[in-house]
């Protein structure tokens, strides 16, 4: 890695806030907003709508933006405003059968690098969160970084972010280098400590031999990743001395004013449990924003 900021501006130069205007959108406007601020980033804000029962046919037959586009314009726009931004791009899409089809198709289209949400909280009885229910397809099928602010982010006023830390989650796989890597980076940019924990299962920290065996196979991969982290990081004795249980994660989710990172993929603890819990648990129980990494994501 070369110095870590410019590594992050040269990965993180486009990014893109999908917003359904809610309250805690504003939220993570201003993350955001703060963190294209520090890498000189390009930050558009996206609202998807949906066609009234005329707007379709408008467009169609006169070739003209309907009602309903000029007012979801009009809409996003004022919301930004409102904010306390002016100069950041807005741009509405109609929906394509699905929410999150719109704004994947953008990311594509745009080349985004970093996609930023907010989540309203917990629906339907499940651990779903809102942008409707679409966070979980959005982090599988966005293929890059996701930054996410929860329902318990608290509200902050000043434009100017301060974290106290960052929070490098993993779990001993490959899925999770990449995303050790933007923590490493983000803890430099922002000048604060990285905190490292390792999540294993109950059962597989029962087998101490495999379990230092796969610390082993990790800290090779982490080196062969990125061979400038510190040098702990590629010990084997200390990231087995960083894992952390379930129970004991979630304490540390609930300080406030940290950065959490943790990777991504279908075969990875993190992933298994996506559905179920853990991921959405560390959604909507943080007090911070999650940054997730897709594996072997390399950016530009």
């Amino acid at each position: 890695m070369n110095e870590p900021k410019n590594w992050l501006k040269e990965r993180l130069g486009n990014i893109l806030l999908a917003t359904d205007l809610h309250q805690n959108s504003q939220l993570a406007l201003r993350y955001a907003a703060h963190l294209s601020h520090t890498l000189e980033s390009k930050l558009r804000s996206l609202y998807v709508f949906e066609y009234g029962p005329y707007g379709q046919s408008v467009e169609a037959i006169d070739h003209v933006p309907s009602r309903d586009r000029t007012d979801a314009q009009a809409a996003l726009e004022k919301f930004v405003y409102d904010a306390g931004y002016e100069d950041i791009t807005s741009q509405v899409v109609v929906e394509e059968t699905f929410v999150t089809t719109a704004i994947l198709k953008t990311l594509r289209e745009q080349d985004i690098d970093l996609l930023v949400i907010g989540t309203e909280g917990v629906h339907a009885g499940l651990e779903h969160l809102l942008l409707g229910s679409n966070t979980e397809s959005l982090m599988l099928g966005a293929q890059r970084p996701i930054l996410t602010v929860g329902p318990q982010v608290p509200e902050i006023t000043e434009k100017e972010i301060r974290y106290q830390k960052v929070l490098s989650i993993s779990d001993f796989s490959l899925a999770s280098t990449a995303a050790v890597q933007y923590a490493f980076a983000l803890g430099e940019t922002f000048g604060v400590e990285v905190d490292v924990y390792q999540l294993v299962s109950k059962t597989a920290a029962k087998d101490l031999t495999q379990l230092k065996r796969t610390a082993a196979q990790y800290c090779d991969l982490l080196r062969f990743a990125d061979n400038s982290l510190p040098g702990d990081w590629y010990d084997i004795d200390y990231q087995l001395s960083r894992i952390v249980a379930e129970d004991d994660l979630a304490s540390k989710v609930s300080e406030p004013s940290n950065l959490l990172v943790l990777g991504v993929q279908p075969a990875s603890f993190l992933q298994r449990h996506l559905r179920a819990s853990l991921a959405y648990r560390l959604l909507a129980d943080s007090k911070s924003p999650v940054m997730t990494v897709p594996a072997n994501y390399a950016g530009r």
